[in-house]
């Protein structure tokens, strides 16, 4: 087994998001995909939406579903969507999503590939199961988050899926929402988002030391777009000062993961530049679901297609990569 270290907690071979150092090598492609299947509102009202969610996901080696209601439900997606014979893993962030789904919603990785271990980092373990629990992590935000900025509470950490056999492992996000507020009002759920961004980062950072083989994607949710002009900054001592009317770059979220702010790590945005991913509003002009990866699966590799699907039914549109050799 491989430990990876975060903060002063060691866990087995589940860090860490998607991606393959032996296809990064040897395959001519890799595809990944993440999308928010607004899974509150039924699916049983819109078949035909995740059928033709299963023929964009067809050719993904990893798709990451956020807004999920748990096992069952992502199961009947992947019967609907003519993905039954895929492997799926959902996270246990709470033991009452159907009571509760807008407060308590999960996240899941879906793949044709065998999947492997799983590890929950989760800052309300004693919501879970006892068989999810044993599995938790408690998140850890490192010491260069300011202190006032370093609250979890009412955000989800991320759940940690491998692909033993592509030696791809897959971290699933679902960060902190802005309810479709910027500025002041946003400044705090930022601090959530940042805070989960940043223990997330050095975990990857961390693994890469100790694994340098493998590659690592991270995808989903973000609830802040990488080209957002009025939200992203690149320093985490900037604060919203009460006199100033329109406060922005207040939000390091992008920056801890792609931008440096984590010492050690940049990762590659390969979303940047596809358009809105949010469908119902137009608050945002970039991609708040994202997929940034790093490591072997970048070498050598010539090119990157980005494609925005459909809503399928959903609020939030799909998002799928494929990185190439030439």
């Amino acid at each position: 087994c491989v430990f990876v270290r975060v903060g002063q907690v060691n866990f087995v071979r589940s860090v860490v998001l998607v991606l393959c150092a032996t296809l990064a090598v040897s395959a001519d492609s890799l595809t990944l995909a993440t999308w928010n299947m607004s899974g509150p509102d039924p699916l049983s009202d819109r078949e035909q939406e995740i059928r033709s969610f299963g023929e964009f996901a067809r050719s993904a080696d990893a798709v990451v579903l956020t807004e999920a209601l748990g096992k069952d439900q992502v199961e009947r997606l992947l019967k609907t969507a003519a993905l039954g014979d895929w492997n799926f893993a959902v996270s246990d962030f709470s033991s009452d999503s159907l009571n509760n789904p807008f407060l308590s919603l999960e996240v899941a990785v879906i793949s044709p590939h065998e999947l492997g271990a799983k590890t929950e980092v989760d800052p309300y373990p004693r919501d879970d199961t006892a068989e999810m629990r044993v599995r938790d992590l408690d998140i850890n935000v490192p010491a260069f988050i300011p202190d006032d900025q370093r609250s979890t509470t009412g955000a989800r950490g991320w759940f940690l899926v491998e692909i033993p056999s592509l030696k791809l492992a897959v971290a699933a996000v679902h960060l902190k929402s802005s309810r479709g507020q910027s500025g002041h009002n946003d400044e705090k759920n930022s601090f959530k988002r940042e805070a989960v961004a940043a223990a997330l980062g050095v975990a990857i950072r961390d693994s890469v030391r100790s694994r340098n083989d493998w590659s690592y994607v991270v995808a989903g949710d973000f609830n802040v777009a990488p080209g957002d002009v009025g939200k992203v900054g690149v320093d985490l001592k900037h604060r919203c000062a009460e006199q100033e009317p329109a406060c922005t770059r207040y939000d390091q979220t992008h920056a801890l993961l792609s931008g440096g702010l984590v010492e050690g790590l940049a990762m590659r945005n390969l979303t940047v530049g596809i358009g809105a991913t949010y469908a119902h509003s137009d608050f945002t002009q970039g991609p708040i679901d994202n997929i940034l990866a790093t490591g072997p699966l970048l070498d050598g590799r010539g090119k990157v297609t980005a494609v925005r699907g459909g809503a399928f039914g959903s609020d939030h549109h799909a998002v799928r990569v494929t990185i190439t050799s030439k």
